[in-house]
Order: structure tokens, then sequence, then C-alpha cells
């Protein structure tokens, strides 16, 4: 059985020595905070997809990515301060990696030119689809 190599999704995660919480707040308005807590290395965590949530064939890293640089883009005052004050602040692209022999997600130059506008890094995640003995995850 064959497994096609897909977009999954994408996560802006963020980190910061201290609570962000109206960062948070106003983030979860417009996108899907998936995770936020105080790790056991004492700094803050969160994770936050675009509002679309919900796996698509129609989904792609810009349409996620623009969506949550939007969001960001009408944040407060204070919630734009907090993000500042995360010492990360990544986009972190993540694919499904099949059978396919190669496989080509691109991202359009004023998408990269946003994020890095955006004061965040990008990052990408492979997420094998099979079993170490190769079987079907």
């Amino acid at each position: 059985m064959k497994v096609d190599t897909e977009y999954a999704n994408t996560d802006l995660d963020l980190k910061s020595e201290t609570p962000f919480d109206t960062l948070q707040r106003e983030l979860d308005q417009t996108c899907c905070v998936l995770h936020y807590a105080q790790g056991e290395d004492g700094h803050w965590h969160s994770i936050v997809e675009s509002a679309h949530c919900k796996p698509s064939r129609d989904r792609d890293a810009a349409i996620d990515i623009a969506a949550m640089l939007n969001a960001i883009a009408a944040l407060s005052a204070t919630a734009k301060a907090e993000l500042a004050m995360c010492y990360m602040r990544e986009f972190n692209i993540g694919f499904h990696c099949g059978d396919t022999r190669s496989y080509i997600h691109a991202l359009p130059h004023k998408i990269v030119q946003s994020i890095a506008d955006a004061d965040c890094s990008l990052a990408v995640t492979l997420y094998p689809m099979r079993n170490p003995d190769g079987s079907p995850k």
C-alpha cells in the first residue's frame, strides 16, 4: 500500500520566560490555540494553528501562515509586546512523509518575507508514515 507525502499543518510555536496571557487570549479569537502552559523548565510554551484546523487537501502552508500573520498584525499593543518577549517565535511546517520519491511544497517569497518581517523563524517537521517494520502507521 502506497502512502503519499502530504502537507499536515503549520504550528506557530512560542516560548517565553514570562506568561503571555493577553497574547494567547487574542490569538485564540482568530486562531486555534492548541496548547498554552508553563513547562517543566519554568518557561511558558504555546502551540497555535490557523483557524483552518481541520485537515483538507485545499490547505497549504502559505494559507495557514498568512492567516496567522494576519492574526499577529491585528494584535493589541500589549499582545504585541508579549510576542516580542517570546524568545521563540517559529512557524513550524509539518509534513506526513510517505513513499513519494520527491515532494515540493513551496512558499511564495512574500510569505517568507512576511515571516521575517514578523521577526519569526521557520522550521520543518517530517512525520514518518511508516513503522520501523515498513507497515503503514
